[in-house]
């Protein structure tokens, strides 16, 4: 009985020369890459070797036996093909949930149809001859026509994300393309062993366009083979990694992307030296550390993230390597929620101080109420429910306060540059106090125009409690100033005026100066009592952006003067 030895030998060469290309390794810089690489050298290896044993099988039993394991193992490279074809081409399809599952899913669907066709044989039949030569002679079912149509199907896949990566290439790839097609063109083959089973044997001849496959990579193109890969790498830190920039030892600008050319104009101009370009990256890069900046882009406050690495090859330091990304809303976000924790923060005080200590204090008076009373005391009973009629009515204004804070606390519009002096107005006609308002300097504020109106307000309440006659708000460069000629000083409390915990500068001075300053925190900004400031209490709002009238648009705006304006 003769054997086809000289495809025994195809298929064995083609399975050693597989894991060849395995043991001499992979330069691509993709570990995904790497390991699906390694992986389809491996199935396809052992997929020849199977068919070799095939041809040499010399029971119909061990012959069958080897072609359904060789059927099972040749299905495994197209889920192997498409791993590495995506990571070398830069997507990251083959870390998808959905993706891995469709296919471990259909993988083992079709390896159920191979493994049952003993019971079914629907999948082929088979023959055993012995003459001319020695060969499992078979005969294909539907199904097998089914999983090779999708075997061939899925790889088609592969082919045109390869096919994407070469077009979009500016490097000469043919060498890489016929590679890829040599892989492919094992189907030709294929068809002939169905066509003319007597011609050739009848399996699956795609690990020898796999061998070729690898022993060109290996061998003959593995350059243009990385070069590809980097150029794609490459494309992808231009679109998706924002600005990069590489540095000499001596802060030199050697090489930037587009971006970082966008994010920093001066660089197109001529300037290279990092100090020059960026104040705020010159001083932190060479710790190798993420630092925060604000740059101006698209005229428009941004914040950037900018990571440095140190570049060294062989222990010898030749530069660092800068990437700039921007976090403008991961850190707005985070600004937000620091102020609404903040925010919550204060609300749990201002419960905790004025609706549970008044709840008491009036509990208290009408349980001493009910003792006057049993003891015939009415005059000194009637006392006692007044104060707490008093009590009552102050849950209720700090009920009304807490729903004021609450109604705020959300996001109540986009800020805005409001008319300062239109502010301060606007705030005095909805406040009922007795109070003379006077506006000093004209301008924009950046603010949410509710809640500027609301701190406002809230500084004219406590005014009016504070007994005073004049309140003044001023405009300064970075936010505005608030004070009044009350009867309490920041020597009667400091700080603890703008604390809901508080009983200062009395009891009795409400809610009013701590939602000054938790408003004032929703925007960003922060709230400072002036020690030295002996006619009432004054206080400065910092951290504002303020957009200054000219002389004569405060003229104009005040009606009198350039930098004043009162409202009764």
């Amino acid at each position: 009985m003769a054997i086809s030895w000289w495809f025994v030998g195809l298929f064995a060469i083609s399975g050693a020369t597989c894991f060849a290309a395995v043991l001499h390794g992979s330069r691509l810089q993709n570990e995904d890459a790497r390991h699906g690489l390694r992986w389809l050298l491996i199935v396809v290896g052992v997929w020849g070797i199977l068919q070799a044993g095939v041809l040499l099988a010399g029971q119909e039993s061990t012959a069958t036996r080897l072609y359904i394991l060789s059927l099972v193992i040749g299905f495994a490279t197209v889920f192997a093909w498409l791993y590495f074809v995506s990571a070398y081409a830069g997507h990251d399809y083959h870390r998808r949930p959905t993706y891995r599952w469709a296919g471990i899913i259909t993988y083992i669907v079709v390896t159920g149809t191979k493994v049952t066709n003993p019971i079914h044989g629907r999948y082929f039949t088979a023959e055993f001859q012995t003459e001319p030569v020695r060969q499992l002679v078979v005969d294909q079912g539907v199904l097998y026509w089914g999983s090779f149509v999708l075997a061939y199907a899925l790889s088609a896949v592969g082919f045109y994300i390869l096919y994407r990566l070469y077009r979009d290439s500016e490097l000469s790839s043919w060498g890489l393309v016929a590679l890829f097609a040599a892989t492919g063109l094992a189907i030709v083959p294929n068809l002939l062993a169905r066509m003319a089973p007597t011609a050739l044997p009848q399996l699956s001849y795609e690990p020898l366009g796999v061998a070729i496959f690898a022993v060109g990579i290996v061998y003959f193109v593995e350059d243009a083979f990385l070069t590809v890969e980097q150029k794609k790498r490459r494309s992808l830190v231009d679109r998706t990694a924002g600005g990069v920039l590489i540095l000499d030892t001596d802060g030199t600008i050697s090489e930037y992307n587009e971006r970082a050319a966008e994010l920093f104009p001066s660089i197109t101009e001529g300037e290279m030296q990092i100090d020059t370009i960026s104040t705020p990256i010159a001083e932190v890069y060479q710790r190798e550390q993420s630092v925060l900046i604000d740059i101006n882009d698209s005229d428009a406050a941004q914040t950037y993230c900018v990571t440095s690495e140190s570049l060294t090859v062989g222990g010898q330091h030749f530069g660092w390597a800068l990437l700039v990304q921007n976090v403008t809303d991961i850190e707005r976000q985070r600004e937000r929620v620091e102020r609404y924790e903040e925010q919550l923060g204060d609300m749990t005080g201002a419960i905790a101080h004025e609706l549970r200590n008044n709840v008491t204090i009036a509990d208290g008076y009408l349980d001493r109420a009910t003792g006057q009373i049993e003891s015939g005391d009415n005059q000194g009973a009637a006392e006692s429910v007044a104060v707490a009629h008093r009590r009552v009515a102050r849950i209720a204004d700090s009920i009304e306060d807490l729903h004021t804070l609450v109604s705020h606390s959300r996001d109540v519009g986009e800020p805005s540059f409001v008319p300062f002096v239109e502010a301060v107005a606007d705030a005095k006609r909805t406040e009922a106090a007795d109070l003379t308002i006077v506006t000093e300097g004209s301008g924009h504020v950046l603010s949410t125009p509710t809640r500027l109106k609301q701190i406002f307000k809230n500084a004219f309440a406590f005014a009016d409690f504070n007994n005073a006659e004049t309140v003044t708000v001023s405009l300064i460069d970075d936010g505005f100033v608030i004070a009044d000629d009350g009867q309490y000083t920041a020597a009667d409390g400091g700080p603890l005026l703008f604390e809901y915990e508080s009983a200062e500068p009395s009891a009795d001075a409400g809610m009013s100066l701590p939602n000054v300053r938790a408003l004032a925190r929703l925007e960003g900004w922060t709230v400072t009592p002036d020690g030295e400031y002996e006619n009432g209490i004054r206080y400065v709002v910092q951290g504002v952006t303020v957009e200054r009238a000219s002389a004569e648009t405060a003229k104009i705006n005040s009606g009198r003067t350039p930098d004043s304006d009162s409202v009764k």
